[in-house]
């Protein structure tokens, strides 16, 4: 009777486990795949004539010999040039980039971590490392119809949702998840930025996500269209790798139907560029831009490095200028650092989340070098404590910003016209910034990445949140401080910085001095903020601040 006491909790918990994901814990970092690895080689593996493939045969000896004691079935190139940009690809050795899989139908379990190791040492492999896998960084809820105030105003967009948005317009009827009131004005002021800035067809953001329901009636006007494909004839007209691409890909499941596996990739379009005026659903931030649905998470929203690496160099070389990744892993890899390397050598924006465990931990994409890293606030302007669901936003050196997170009320990836979904966390703070970041690309065309990157933070509002985390200038908890649209797109360019912003990574050796007058010049300024004044749009302000650096 003692022996099935003990067995029952442990047969529950099997039976908890999905089926779909084959992964491995890994005690000492995350998650990865269990059949899948990276190898950089020094030299380009040749083809097979007869398959096109890559051969299992590579004429290495060494190499051969791992390759037939592991069992490797599959060896092919993790980024394909395509139509992409030849020099940066060559620059970064990214067609040196393999993933190795392995015949999970012979031998044990394969220990992946003893596999990468081995192939490490081999003197024609650059490096190995395992395909970590990561998550969205959002969890969904359900509202409370009675917690928002339908507060009518003239100038509002006429879609029947916007109330509920109140990281548009905080009217302060949402309290916080953590207790106390809601402060009237935390919000990114958006009817005073559409007075100056509503988008342009021009500028497409990738969503690199779970997929998104690119057939609602409040997206389907939004969704970039690859013109160059002819859907459905079974072609690659465009010879970008990818047959019948009319709508993205789906990289979780290798196809041309990118759709939605559990809706936060929908909530995430939402945010960025719903359709607005049209007396449906939500506003997008964007009223024009375009949405490249390049699907990366899987429908148990776990997403391999393959995918999520792959995916970048899409969105970059199908014409994406701004990338939302709101997703994370608790691993660092090469190989995503590597497609990180290729938007931003071809001046593309990757904005990430910094995730929602808590903690000061490092998690990725958001702190590979290049990256934008997002943290959330709450209602009452605070970090993210805790969401709706639990969890917190996650802080450290590599934040740049933070944004409304908790609460974000958007599309549902089922039915239609259910407007009662909210989602929570670091990945909506992410999409209001992409958001922004649109805006400045729609309003000045020639912007580069990092020029938007520095416009934010230099007009982000500081000293709005718990004075025990948010500081004068940059602190780990609110990078630069809170975004506002409005105080972004008013940004006067003359008073932009030549040089670089400075960042956690690096620190001129002069700074200290200059900082402390600016930093002595902020104090004066929100000295004379008081919370009555919150509602009003933050003034565009040029402010530079000190920064650890990264170690």
């Amino acid at each position: 009777m003692n022996k099935i006491i003990y067995l029952f909790p442990l047969l529950i918990v099997f039976l908890m486990l999905p089926l779909k994901l084959e992964t491995h814990i890994n005690n000492q970092s995350g998650l990865y795949s269990k059949y899948k690895f990276f190898v950089k080689t020094k030299s380009d593996l040749k083809v097979s004539e007869a398959t096109g493939k890559i051969s299992l045969q590579t004429g290495i000896e060494s190499m051969d010999e791992k390759i037939d004691k592991y069992h490797i079935k599959d060896i092919k190139k993790v980024f394909r040039l395509n139509n992409g940009n030849p020099v940066i690809y060559s620059k970064y050795g990214m067609s040196r980039i393999y993933v190795f899989t392995i015949d999970e139908n012979k031998g044990e379990f394969s220990n992946i971590e003893e596999i990468v190791n081995n192939f490490s040492k081999d003197k024609e492999v650059e490096f190995s490392e395992p395909n970590y896998i990561g998550f969205s960084a959002g969890v969904k809820g359900t509202s409370d119809l009675n917690s928002i105030k339908n507060i009518l105003n003239q100038n509002e967009p006429n879609d029947e949702m916007f109330y509920k948005q109140w990281y548009l317009k905080n009217n302060g009827s949402l309290s916080p998840t953590s207790g106390g009131n809601a402060k009237v004005g935390a919000d990114i002021k958006i009817l005073n930025t559409w007075e100056i800035e509503t988008g342009s067809e021009e500028v497409i953001v990738a969503i690199l996500d779970s997929g998104i329901k690119d057939d609602h009636p409040d997206l389907k006007e939004k969704i970039w269209i690859n013109k160059e494909e002819i859907p459905g004839n079974g072609f690659d007209d465009d010879n970008n790798g990818y047959i019948d691409d009319y709508k993205g890909w789906d990289f979780a499941y290798d196809d041309r139907r990118p759709e939605d596996g559990f809706g936060h990739g929908t909530n995430i379009a939402t945010v960025i560029g719903a359709s607005t005026d049209n007396l449906l659903g939500f506003s997008g931030i964007n009223k024009r831009c375009k949405l490249m649905n390049s699907k990366n998470l899987n429908a148990d929203n776990t997403g391999e490095y393959e995918w999520w690496s792959e995916s970048i160099k899409y969105s970059v070389d199908n014409g994406a200028r701004i990338i939302n990744m709101s997703e994370g892993g608790d691993d660092y890899s090469r190989v995503l650092q590597t497609a990180i390397n290729y938007a931003q050598d071809n001046n593309v924006l990757i904005v990430a989340a910094m995730m929602n465990k808590g903690d000061g931990r490092n998690y990725y994409p958001a702190s590979l070098e290049g990256v934008f890293a997002v943290g959330a606030t709450d209602t009452d302007d605070n970090r993210c404590r805790k969401f709706s669901w639990g969890g917190g936003s996650c802080w450290g050196k590599h934040i740049a910003v933070v944004a409304p997170g908790n609460k974000i009320y958007g599309l549902d990836f089922e039915n239609d016209y259910n407007f009662e979904v909210f989602w929570s966390g670091t990945s909506q703070s992410t999409a209001i910034v992409s958001g922004i970041a649109s805006l400045l690309l729609s309003q000045n065309k020639l912007r580069s990445a990092e020029e938007i990157k520095r416009i934010i933070k230099l007009s982000s509002k500081d000293l709005v949140g718990d004075p025990r985390e948010d500081k004068p200038g940059w602190d780990k908890y609110y990078g630069y401080g809170r975004v506002d649209s409005y105080a972004a797109l008013s940004f006067d360019n003359n008073n932009v910085y030549k040089e670089p912003v400075t960042d956690p990574y690096v620190q001129s050796p002069d700074s200290e001095n200059e900082e402390d007058v600016i930093e002595n010049e902020k104090k004066n300024m929100y000295d004379n903020d008081n919370d009555d004044e919150n509602d009003k749009p933050a003034k565009a302000v040029d402010k530079k601040s000190s920064e650890p650096d990264r170690k």
